[in-house]
């Protein structure tokens, strides 16, 4: 449990290693023996990871046995074990991987002419990697750092208590299974909720002993400052290849608010963050399959163990979160479809040319139509309908790379835009981020200014929302960006070398060079992106769930209950954070919890409960022994969303409601008394609907 003000972000340490260490070790392991090169490997790890805990974890409830660390070992252990019995059926494809390695080098140095990479030691890709993902790291990180006081706060939005009070019910009772991840809002059984963030930051939790809230910190950091930018640094190397790249790519991937700055403060969006983080590795390999009909910069490995890479990572991907996984087959067809038109316009000479171009527009006609037909209601209903700006403030958002009020970043606009200009011209190999930019460019544009039923065919998979379609658009914005840093690097090295062995030394200190120039003068957007994150965390009253001292007084009432005591209170007023300070079981966990008859019949007659039988039976049956009252509205929380709880907050007028303690604003109250005898079993409950709000009725 949280006790408020005794974690400062020294004390993160430990569990941001712990975590990095869950997310890529079982992974990576797994993938190296299923034949992978180390990269690829270390990159896609955490997709493999999360369904290494998650189907350990279920596999586990299901035994009814407790999670721990003894059983994340030997869920890793058996995995690997057999990986290394499949590996025996794959020597070949290792054997093909060698050999491919040799031609890729070869490769490189036949075409540096044409703009490719020249040759580099062996040692310098994964070096510029690993330099292009520290820097971005120390700024994604310091972002983070300096937006909030401590690793104990969180974003002030709406499902903060839901990913709080899920990971810490997933700590608290050892069960992060899939079935079970929904059980903290009172759901026995999960269906469809990807709950693989939640189960990663219970298991970092359970290891290191912090609290949820601080373990989720930890994993959120891991994620956005290392888990994304390897992954964009490996995705660079194999659309443009050569070590540079890599270490470009990482550095750009940290340089855009939309991603990982916005999806980490809006919503939370964490477990959208975490599964969009592994896209660019899972791409990268996907690429590596669609180097058949094209060639890339550099291949990640061979097809066929690029293959089997993604028949591996896309249960775990969708497991961490389904719209990544849309979000990577979206790019994956943009990126065969290209690939199909340059081997169309191959010459004659190109087997199979047109056969292919028409195969592949057949596949992804279909895939569209498909979509169209198939899209969940649930998904292409989200949101409210109609546009949130005008034409002219949504086409400001796009050429200032600044969704949803954000500072505009016109340098990075500008370096974008000549990206776009130098794949056009010279770095044809990553010719599909051009219509994969425009693509989510577009459908930012259709869900901000027209959002009508058409624009939703192509919005849905992102839930028909501007943050997350701008969070989407930043990975093929990313790379252009990288595109026009890597350009000149290039061209100038052969020239000044003569295309000897320094060419790659030479191309390693302009692209050095170039990037400074971008990112020191524009501080690499550091300020703008605290300036926006800062007001998530400190929200002010009206507009905060609830503040540090109010946790204390949660946590301090809470010392006043009884072993077992179920509370009831508004969530709107932050009375459900009870839950994470001390473990309360809590009536109402989250505002969306207000879902059955008897619920809200209770909300809104709790304070009657001395004189409605129906309503004490209700309470008893659903084990009610304490009401909380007091707390600030949240702002956003409509007027009549917060009636719906108008019996919690009568409570005080009524005799069978004892105070037994206060704390701030907060009050505690205990159930004294109930009528003696039900109504019987036959009475009805009327609905009646008014403005808006369900109003029930007992009669």
């Amino acid at each position: 449990m949280l006790t408020p003000g005794t974690h400062a972000w020294p004390d993160v340490i430990v569990p941001v290693l712990v975590a990095l260490a869950l997310l890529v070790v079982p992974g990576a392991v797994t993938l190296r023996l299923l034949g992978a090169r180390a990269l690829l490997s270390l990159a896609a790890a955490p997709t493999v990871s999360t369904l290494i805990i998650v189907g350990g974890g279920s596999v586990t409830a299901a035994l009814g046995r407790p999670w721990s660390i003894v059983i994340v070992v030997f869920a890793t252990l058996t995995t690997w074990l057999v990986a290394g019995m499949c590996s025996a059926l794959i020597t070949r494809l290792r054997r093909r991987h060698l050999d491919s390695a040799r031609e890729d080098s070869a490769s490189a140095a036949a075409a540096a002419s044409r703009g490719d990479a020249p040759m580099a030691p062996a040692w310098a890709d994964a070096a510029w990697l690993l330099v292009g993902t520290a820097i971005a790291a120390v700024i994604i990180g310091w972002v983070l750092i300096h937006s909030t006081d401590s690793p104990e706060q969180f974003p002030q939005h709406p499902d903060t208590i839901f990913h709080l009070g899920t990971t810490q019910w997933m700590a608290q009772n050892l069960d992060v299974s899939f079935q079970h991840g929904l059980r903290f809002t009172g759901t026995l059984t999960n269906t469809s909720y990807p709950v693989g963030f939640h189960s990663m930051a219970a298991t970092v939790s359970l290891i290191t002993g912090v609290p949820a809230v601080v373990s989720t910190s930890a994993l959120v950091l891991a994620t956005a400052a290392v888990i994304w930018p390897f992954g964009m640094g490996l995705l660079s190397r194999t659309v443009f290849g050569g070590a540079v790249a890599a270490g470009l790519g990482a550095l750009s991937s940290a340089l855009f608010i939309a991603f990982p700055f916005m999806l980490i403060g809006f919503g939370p969006l964490w477990p959208n963050l975490y599964g969009q983080a592994m896209v660019p590795a899972v791409l990268s390999a996907a690429l590596g399959v669609i180097g058949i009909l094209a060639r890339n910069g550099q291949s990640p490995g061979t097809p066929a163990t690029c293959a089997v890479v993604i028949l591996v990572a896309l249960p775990g991907l969708a497991v961490a979160h389904p719209q990544a996984v849309l979000t990577a087959d979206v790019l994956a067809a943009v990126a065969t479809w290209t690939a199909a038109a340059r081997r169309m316009c191959g010459g004659p000479g190109t087997p199979h040319r047109r056969l292919t171009f028409l195969v592949v527009n057949a596949g992804l006609a279909a895939a569209a139509l498909a979509s169209v037909a198939l899209a969940p209601a649930s998904m292409r209903d989200t949101g409210e309908p109609g546009p949130e700006m005008t034409s002219a403030d949504a086409l400001s958002d796009i050429a200032g790379l600044a969704p949803r009020d954000a500072g505009a970043a016109p340098a990075m606009a500008v370096v974008v835009v000549l990206g776009i200009a130098v794949v056009l011209i010279l770095l044809r190999t990553a010719l599909w981020i051009v219509p994969a930019l425009a693509l989510f460019t577009a459908a930012y544009f259709l869900n901000t200014a027209v959002d009508d039923t058409v624009a939703r065919l192509v919005t849905w998979p992102w839930f028909n929302n501007a943050i997350r379609l701008a969070g989407v658009a930043v990975l093929p914005a990313a790379l252009a960006a990288t595109a026009a840093l890597l350009a000149p690097a290039r061209l100038i090295a052969p020239r000044l070398t003569g295309g000897g062995s320094r060419a790659w030394m030479v191309e390693s200190a302009c692209a050095a060079g170039l990037a400074a120039l971008l990112v020191i003068p524009t501080g690499a957007g550091i300020q703008r992106d605290i300036e926006w994150l800062w007001p998530y965390y400190h929200p002010g009253t009206a507009r905060s769930w609830v503040s540090p001292e109010e946790l204390l007084d949660l946590r301090e009432l809470a010392g006043s209950l009884p072993e077992g005591a179920v509370v009831a209170a508004s969530p709107w007023n932050g009375g459900s954070y009870m839950y994470i300070v001390a473990g309360t079981q809590m009536f109402w966990p989250t505002e969306k919890t207000n879902t059955t008859t008897e619920r809200r019949l209770l909300a809104l007659l709790l304070n009657d409960i001395d004189t409605n039988p129906v309503i004490c039976r209700f309470a008893k049956e659903a084990g009610i022994t304490h009401a909380l009252t007091g707390g600030v509205p949240f702002l956003w929380g409509e007027e009549e969303a917060r009636m719906e709880f108008g019996g919690v907050d009568g409570i005080h007028e009524s005799p069978a409601w004892r105070e037994v303690a206060r704390s701030g604003d907060y009050r505690l109250f205990e159930l004294t008394q109930c009528p003696p005898e039900s109504r019987p079993q036959g009475d009805r409950v009327d609905v009646e609907t008014f403005p808006g709000s369900s109003y029930l009725r007992v009669g």
